[in-house]
């Protein structure tokens, strides 16, 4: 019997963002700001604090639509190829977390479940290879829903096969853990390598 198998969990599924890679958003807003003669603040504002990115990240408008929504509020002369390079500017890896996934990987299946967007995932697959431990993606802009929505994580359920509290998931975002619990799946909120190794050895995952 497998570690994962005695203590229940069948499936353990990640979120992505401060988890398995870290995301600076303000590091996107100051390149932009600069070049349009305005303040990061109202860079994210405009980005991250309306109903823009989360248009974006449940697939509502396209990678080329976001990209003309943003240069012209900021009028800015940046094409297309330049901005995908400045907003996938904000991430870098999580310390430890590629090392703790692929112990995870030889003894229990790993999903992901991300809000996330096409721009930000195809970057992150392409260069990131703790990836490669996961055998299914969850995402926000290809299932039309993100956490904590409930559309989202009917469809991990769904898409795992598995009853809800055979699955383990680990978010940074104690409103997202809490969503998960109230579909009947165990979640924890992570805060860093160390205490999620200490918490998974307590349940008989590590």
């Amino acid at each position: 019997m497998t570690a994962a198998a005695s203590s229940g969990i069948k499936l353990i599924t990640f979120d992505l963002g401060n988890v398995l890679v870290h995301v600076d958003h303000q590091e996107f807003c100051r390149r932009l700001a600069g070049l349009a003669g305005v303040t990061a603040a109202e860079v994210f504002n405009y980005v991250f604090a309306s109903d823009l990115e989360p248009a974006y990240d449940t697939g509502s408008i396209t990678s080329q639509e976001f990209y003309r929504r943003i240069v012209a509020r900021f009028k800015v002369s940046l094409d297309f190829d330049q901005f995908a390079l400045w907003w996938n500017s904000i991430f870098c890896p999580m310390p430890d977390m590629a090392e703790v996934v692929a112990r995870l990987a030889r003894s229990c299946p790993l999903f992901l479940l991300s809000n996330t967007n096409e721009l930000h995932f195809d970057y992150i697959r392409e260069r990131y290879p703790i990836l490669d431990h996961f055998s299914r993606f969850v995402l926000s802009y290809r299932v039309g829903s993100r956490k904590p929505e409930t559309g989202i994580y009917r469809n991990l359920i769904q898409t795992s096969g598995l009853l809800p509290d055979h699955i383990l998931f680990i978010d940074d975002k104690l409103p997202f853990v809490t969503a998960a619990r109230e579909h009947g799946i165990h979640a924890w909120q992570f805060t860093s390598p160390q205490e999620l190794q200490e918490r998974l050895t307590e349940h008989g995952l590590w």
